[in-house]
Parts: C-alpha cells; structure tokens; sequence
C-alpha cells in the first residue's frame, strides 16, 4: 500500500508567510488610503478651477476677501453749482446783452432811468438769482446782440430778439416770453397804386416794390421768406423807416404788430397817410438768447418763465406802459 504523503506548503506559504499578513494588509490599506486623498484632492482642484472661470467665488475665497479690509472710495470734490451759474454768483452779477438804442417798451430812457418789458425781465431773473444786474448796450443791431452772447460779452440777451433757425445754430432760445403777429404799415397812396383792380388779399400775397426793414434784423430773413418779390430797403433804426413810408420813399415798413400799434397810440397824426396791416399766418416769438454752453442757466430761465401767472400778449405789454405812450405822444 502506497504511504499518502504529506502535502507540504508553497514555498513562502508557510506558517512565517502567514505571519506577515497583517504587516501586508497594513500597507495596503495606507496605499489605498494616499489614492483616496490624492482622487479627492484632484477633483477639488477641478472644481475650483471650474467655479473660477465661471466667476463664481468658492467659501475659501470668500472668506479671505471677508477678512481683507474695506479700502474706502476715492473723495470727489462736487462744485456747488453748475459752471454756468458758478461764474454769475462769483462775479456777483448777471450781464444782460441790450440793443443800444430805445425800443419803447422793450427797453428806453424813462426820465433818464433805463426802463421796459425786458429790463424787468432782466432784473427779476437777477433777482432770483440773488446778484445785481449789469446792462451791456455796446450792440448797434439786433445780430450784434447775438454775437455779443454767442461771444460770451454776456450771460444772456433780453434785446426783443426773435427765435431764428439762423441764430439758433450759433445761440440757445429760451421758450419764448411774448408770442407776436408780423404786420405792414404801408403808405396808403402807393397801396393803392399797386392794388387797382386786385383785392388788398391778392395785393399783400404778391407784394412788389420797396418794403423797408431794420437793418440786422431778423425782419430782413422774414422779408425774403415772405414777400420774395418785394425789394429790401434797410435802415438803421424804425423811426427812419416809418418816416421813409409817411414821405412816400417806399412802399411799406415791415415788422411785428406791436410796432405796427404802437404807431396808433404815438402817431395819430399819420393814420391819413398810413395803413396798418396785420398778418393771421406768421409768428415772431421772442425769446432770451443764452450762449450754446449755459444749458443749465438756460433750464433756470425756462423754469422762470413757466411760474409766470399769466403769458403776456402785446396788448396787455402796451396797456402797462399807456403812461408812457402818453408822455411820449407826439402834438
């Protein structure tokens, strides 16, 4: 009979292989262990990574732009006014740009004071302001008073100056203060030298002859606009004008209607040899004229004239100086 053997164990499967087990588990599990930490440490590293592409801030950066102090904003220094009316409240006055000559009502000599609708005007804006006002008259024509403002010679204009798309290119035109017709008065005589057969409609639409204007006058553009067929004669100043239609000169005088009333009430006398025309479809507005730069002191005068309790008419303008055309009425 075969003796069974003994079967004997692996070489290094022994009882001292058996005894380094644990030894071996031991750092198989420190293995595993460094793995973990290290896939973990990975993937926070690609989450960071993608948060901070995307602008998001992780808690870890959070907290340290917590911790950082606050740096306080840069100090600005805020003018206590705007520019344009900085400059009027240092100077301690407003410079208001006037023709040089009298334009009764608007502004003359009254008993050797200056006076009129747009000297008050000026002096309730100074008012409001709270500085004295000062009345610069260097100007011989109404455009030279443009010039003056767009020039910066003054703050502003209250000259009877009308709202012009010329003048506006160079100016600002507050809204305006007194809305006007435009009017003829013509030398009857010649009126009716040209009229003959046509009615006074037909005659005024198709105007010929001379027609006389102030010269610098926004007049002179409204005459070429309305009546391209009359011939433009300029003087330097309305009362020549007037007298050139009582003499028969030329043909009629062109201006606002206040003017045109004005004669009624100062020149009686030559309703025989003047006619009065006032015409429906035109407009003169006058307004203030400020230089292009002063839009807030421009938004200032435009909210002044809004507290206004009532707008002004030329009717109501030449009531309130009746004393003067009363003074001033001719024998």
């Amino acid at each position: 009979m075969q003796k069974m053997g003994v079967i004997q164990p692996p070489p290094g499967r022994g009882a001292g292989a058996r005894a380094n087990w644990p030894r071996e588990l031991r750092r198989l599990g420190v293995m595993l262990a460094l793995l973990v930490v290290v896939i973990l440490g990975c993937r926070d590293t690609a989450l960071a990574a993608t948060k901070a592409s995307t602008g998001s801030a992780t808690p870890t950066s959070r907290t340290a732009s917590a911790s950082q102090p606050r740096t306080a904003p840069p100090t600005v220094d805020i003018p206590a006014m705007p520019p344009d009316i900085q400059r009027i409240l240092d100077r301690g006055q407003l410079t208001v740009a006037v023709l040089g000559q009298d334009n009764a009502p608007f502004f003359m000599d009254d008993q050797g004071q200056l006076d009129g609708f747009d000297i008050q005007l000026a002096r309730a804006l100074a008012d409001q302001l709270g500085v004295a006002v000062e009345i610069e008259r260097s100007a011989q024509t109404f455009d030279q008073v443009v010039d003056t403002v767009y020039g910066q010679g003054a703050d502003l204009a209250i000259s009877k100056i009308s709202r012009t798309l010329k003048r506006a290119q160079r100016v600002r035109f507050s809204q305006p203060y007194l809305r006007m017709r435009q009017g003829l008065l013509v030398n009857r005589l010649q009126m009716a030298e040209q009229t003959q057969r046509r009615s006074m409609v037909e005659t005024i639409r198709d105007l010929r002859g001379e027609v006389g204007v102030i010269k610098g006058s926004s007049y002179v553009g409204f005459l070429k606009q309305k009546f391209p067929q009359a011939t433009i004669v300029e003087y330097p100043t309305w009362e020549e004008v007037v007298e050139a239609v009582v003499r028969g000169d030329i043909l009629a005088a062109y201006r606002d209607e206040l003017e045109i009333k004005k004669m009624v009430r100062t020149r009686p006398d030559a309703a025989l040899q003047l006619q009065t025309i006032a015409l429906t479809d035109t407009q003169d507005a006058l307004a203030v004229v400020l230089p292009w730069s002063s839009t807030h002191l421009l938004a200032f005068v435009d909210q002044y004239l809004d507290t206004l309790p009532t707008q002004p008419t030329v009717d109501t303008v030449l009531d309130d100086y009746a004393d003067y055309w009363a003074a001033q009425r001719q024998p």
